[in-house]
């Protein structure tokens, strides 16, 4: 009996239909096309960059001049292949090698034109759609006074526009950081100027996690930031990756709220960086949960905090139902402490429910109240009327903490089945926010998840 051969055969890849998924991953074409055109300049080493907009016989293009060091042949070969790049993920911001690419499929009419001049040679290319992407060489025009890269765009008319009336604050919001830290870029011979962090009182820090380290700059700014801003920025060689508001905003006091800023850079975090350059992957948030931590600790100290403070213990059976539950290897990583021994937060003396809050863990003073040891788990209340939260976490000791004056604790309270199992809901929303930035999930799972691990704590419950 005869054995049938199959030829082996390289996989067909249409690159058309694969810039278009690329592109598609970015919010806006006009956003891809600016962070993209940065990115590179900023991989290059260069300080300047003279941006133009505007329409030459009928077409808006925007072009972009900087003075790196320019690509050799070389180079200049391999920057015409798609999705072909000599960068390290680890460095840099382009490093998928089609970003320079990408908007020639964002319209019908675009064409992407690049000149190069290394201090020996000038080179040049354009990218274009007709019947599929192409790329060809063309003679240079550009007038190079000095080595650089020339990068122009035939554009949308709604691109255009975009750009004509948003490209300044594109670029503050995106690449702040690296104006501060030098960086020159003129749009029609016009300086951007930088937003510089005006401070009464500011403090640089280190936060270090499985040993990536993130340079840190905290700023108690004179004045309220911009509406549009937030309290932390993450930055990776000058652009901005995203920015977050404070874990514990809540906590601190009203008139603070627009005034602290914090810049980290985030080039540690290089691997976690989505393609797009404005995320990034699920893995970063332990990352975002140490900064936290630290600036929780500064503004305790520069007494930016509110002056309210913990009420008293929840009662041992709800705590040792949720410590139970972390035992199960399932439900463990939701455990904000780890396993371990369970702990307690409060006096220790009776709540309001009669029930005894003798902690079985190790406590220590800490701030006037006491902490269960570390490895336990604890839950604690607050009372403030004035926050809608329901619930939270304790971002400096990891306690999920329930609002004693919120409404529904108020019209459960004079129950204590009731109010209990109000709490456990409250504690089980807490932990599952906080574990989502972990390990996201869509609001069925999310839903899914939460009446599963109450139905699993009910019979540890006095119901």
């Amino acid at each position: 009996m005869s054995q049938i051969t199959y030829r082996e055969q390289p996989m067909e890849f249409d690159l058309q239909h694969a810039l278009e998924n690329f592109a598609n991953m970015y919010d806006s074409h006009a956003l891809m096309l600016v962070d993209e055109s940065i990115s590179n300049s900023l991989d290059a080493g260069a300080s300047n960059i003279d941006i133009k907009i505007e329409t030459t016989s009928g077409a808006a293009s925007i072009s972009f001049l900087d003075n790196g060091p320019g690509m050799n042949e070389s180079q200049f070969t391999n920057y015409q292949k798609a999705s072909f790049s000599t960068k390290d993920k680890k460095f840099g911001l382009g490093f998928a090698g089609i970003g320079a690419k990408m908007y020639v499929i964002a319209h019908e009419k675009s064409e992407i034109i690049t000149e190069t001049f290394n201090g020996k040679k000038q080179l040049a290319c354009s990218f274009y759609v007709n019947d599929g992407v192409k790329t060809c060489q063309r003679i240079p025009k550009q007038k190079f006074t000095r080595p650089g890269t020339f990068y122009k765009v035939i554009l949308k008319p709604e691109d255009h526009y975009y750009l004509i009336n948003n490209l300044e604050s594109i670029l503050i919001d995106s690449f702040n950081h690296a104006m501060l830290n030098g960086l020159n870029i003129t749009i029609n011979g016009n300086k951007i100027k930088p937003w510089s962090p005006l401070a009464t009182k500011q403090q640089t820090f280190t936060v270090s996690h499985k040993g990536k380290k993130l340079l840190c700059k905290f700023y108690l700014l004179k004045d309220d930031m911009d509406q549009h801003k937030r309290n932390i920025s993450y930055h990776i060689m000058g652009k901005t990756i995203v920015e977050k508001n404070l874990e514990f905003l809540n906590d601190v006091q009203g008139k603070y709220h627009e005034k602290i800023y914090v810049s980290v850079d985030a080039s540690s975090m290089k691997f976690l960086l989505k393609t797009d350059k404005r995320s990034f992957l699920p893995g970063v948030y332990p990352y975002y949960r140490s900064v936290n931590k630290e600036i929780h600790k500064i503004t305790k100290k520069l007494g930016l905090l509110s002056n309210n403070t913990p009420n008293k213990l929840i009662n041992n059976v709800l705590t040792k139902a949720f410590a139970k539950l972390f035992l199960d290897p399932k439900y463990a990583w939701l455990n904000p402490q780890g396993t371990g021994s369970i702990g307690c937060f409060g006096t220790g003396q009776p709540t309001s429910r009669g029930t005894s809050t003798t902690s079985t863990s190790t406590s220590h003073r800490q701030g006037g109240v006491r902490h269960r040891s570390k490895g336990g788990f604890a839950i604690g209340t607050y009372v403030n009327p004035s926050d809608k939260r329901d619930g939270w976490l304790d971002i400096a000791n990891n306690i999920p903490m329930i609002n004693a004056g919120h409404p529904l604790y108020i019209k459960f309270d004079p129950n204590p089945k009731t109010l209990q199992w109000h709490m456990a809901r409250v504690v089980v929303s807490v932990l599952l926010l906080h574990g989502s930035m972990q390990r996201p999930m869509t609001m069925q799972e999310f839903t899914d998840l939460q009446t599963e691990i109450l139905t699993a704590v009910k019979d540890e419950l006095w119901l």
